[in-house]
């Protein structure tokens, strides 16, 4: 064989091996994570439309929450009383006449002699005034004078429902997936918001109220999930403030639809059956990912990628197998939050802010009716603002957790104290509601943030779940305080100041975690979030850490 024919032979079995290790390359079994599967082939355009239909969820919580601004609205009204007369005999006169709307006074006068005797009454039927409000629950139940509370506890009891079911609903995600929930808080909320308009008495209405709250917390927080677990770790932050600000749009939208129709069976009707819009859902949105691998589920999961490789346009191989991370055991116990002497302090600073911004933000929302001018007007600017501030929210948190969190504080206490001197000035009440209300509305981020920092891995989702419990405890006492103005026109400002004022000096105690790393166990983040005082512009970070990450990571 001559060199040159020994030569092409060489060249054809290099060739031969190197197309055989190709296809051997090609056909073995791949192992990918996760969060690396995600990024090569399971984020584009199928994600961002999973993501737009989710975060139109939050306008259901929007909706419910406001409801009662303008279900429970009163417009003022008038005491009927029996008119004037003479007794049977004429030997009376009967007068009737009232101070108050609650109650009246019975005057008989002797005509023989012209005495008089006087009682008082409390009054049973009133005349509304309608220029605002058509129908509420107030005109058709009579929910004024000593049933006036009635109308706050509606709020309070929606709030329980959310509490019970922010607690409840999460354990059913947990076990049974987050795309069930989803369906089953749906139709809930679907079955009792439509049923609440037809209710013919108010302890049924109240009931009902109970059971809407519970389904909306558990539709919002399936539909959070189902967004996040689809997505990047770095995507969740502002998939959060996508949806707060869809939250804020429902603010904004419910004075419109009660103002172009103001009767509050229709209006509840309208809310309830926008639910029907999310049943559609279950038809097309995928379970998570993340809970399938979870659950043993490999098989749906590498479904889910290979749908989403081909609606975003990547390629994926033909044998590859998609796993979890390693990550240390999971406790299931709430005790573990308060386990340690640091955590348990952290517990406690935590609970404190998450109550507090709960209790301000209903407060103030719910206070819209006491303020000077159209409530249609003012619902619609506090909601815009409100808007505005979740876009900037991201740009402000970057200076740190707790100069953020006390900031945000600080200016809302300032700006309720100085409506304590504003009353009787329309536009300096409205400007100062406003810069509250941009300033209280984002904070719900930030403690939100704060919180999957602080906490490890084994506790994190424990800890958001007891946070938005407490949350929702701030937002059950809220309702009643706008109800104050009754006995002193400026004790609700006087309030939420103050409440402010204990949120700002909390927040001063709070461990700075901005661009540092997630605690991975209890040790860890006892060791590093050391809960003490901090001066405002000290904005260090925790002790004893690895080098802060840059803000990119």
């Amino acid at each position: 064989m001559s060199s040159e024919e020994r030569t092409h032979l060489l060249a054809d079995e290099s060739s031969t091996d190197e197309f055989s290790s190709l296809s051997s390359h090609e056909h073995r079994t791949l192992t990918w994570e996760l969060d690396e599967a995600v990024c090569k082939v399971g984020f584009g355009r199928y994600q961002f439309i999973l993501w737009f239909f989710l975060v139109l969820v939050s306008m259901s919580c929007g909706f419910n929450n406001m409801a009662m601004v303008f279900e429970g609205g009163n417009g003022g009204q008038i005491c009927v009383m029996p008119p004037n007369r003479t007794s049977h005999d004429n030997s009376s006169l009967i007068t009737y006449s009232t101070a108050d709307t609650c109650e009246y006074t019975k005057t008989t006068t002797n005509l023989a002699n012209m005495s008089s005797h006087s009682q008082k009454f409390s009054c049973s039927h009133w005349i509304y005034n309608r220029e605002v409000y058509n129908s509420t629950i107030v005109t058709e139940w009579d929910l004024t004078c000593n049933k006036e509370y009635l109308v706050d506890l509606a709020s309070t009891i929606y709030m329980l429902g959310f509490f019970a079911g922010c607690i409840i609903l999460g354990d059913v995600a947990d076990r049974f997936g987050r795309r069930l929930m989803l369906l089953l808080s749906v139709l809930l909320s679907l079955g009792a918001g439509v049923g609440a308009a037809f209710s013919p008495v108010y302890v049924v209405f109240a009931i009902l109220r109970f059971f809407v709250g519970f389904g909306v917390a558990g539709t919002r927080n399936s539909a959070y999930i189902l967004a996040a677990e689809y997505g990047r770790p770095q995507d969740r932050a502002t998939l959060g403030l996508v949806s707060d600000m869809t939250y804020s749009c429902a603010y904004i939208l419910t004075g419109l639809i009660f103002y172009l129709d103001p009767n509050w069976r229709h209006f509840q009707f309208y809310i309830g059956v926008y639910h029907v819009f999310y049943l559609t859902y279950f038809f097309f949105m995928p379970e998570s990912p993340r809970w399938q691998l979870s659950k043993g589920k490999e098989k749906e999961a590498l479904k889910y990628f290979r749908t989403s490789a081909i609606a975003n346009g990547k390629h994926m191989p033909p044998a590859v197998t998609i796993v979890l991370p390693k990550q240390p055991p999971q406790s299931h116990s709430t005790l573990d939050l308060v386990r340690t002497p640091n955590m348990r302090k952290i517990g406690l600073v935590m609970a404190l802010l998450w109550f507090i911004v709960s209790f301000v933000y209903f407060g103030m929302s719910y206070n819209v009716s006491n303020l000077e001018g159209s409530i249609y007007v003012n619902n619609a600017i506090l909601g815009a603002v409100e808007l505005v501030a979740y876009g900037l929210c991201i740009f402000v948190v970057k200076f740190g957790r707790r100069p953020a969190i006390f900031t945000m504080f600080t200016i809302a206490l300032a700006a309720m104290f100085a409506i304590i001197f504003a009353l009787g000035s329309y536009w300096a009440v409205i400007i100062l509601a406003m810069i509250g209300k941009f300033i209280i509305a984002p904070c719900f981020s930030y403690i939100y943030i704060a919180t999957i920092e602080l906490y490890p891995t084994q506790t994190r989702t424990l800890a958001l779940g007891a946070g938005s419990s407490l949350a929702r405890l701030g937002g059950a006492v809220a309702p009643f305080i706008p109800s104050t103005v009754s006995y002193w026109d400026k004790l609700p400002y006087v309030i939420f100041s103050s409440v402010s004022l204990i949120g700002a000096i909390d927040a001063l105690f709070l461990p700075e975690t901005k661009n540092r790393p997630l605690p991975d166990s209890i040790e860890r983040a006892e060791q590093v979030n050391i809960v003490k005082f901090h001066l405002p512009c000290d904005c260090s970070g925790p002790i004893n850490v690895d080098p802060p990450l840059n803000e990119e990571t």
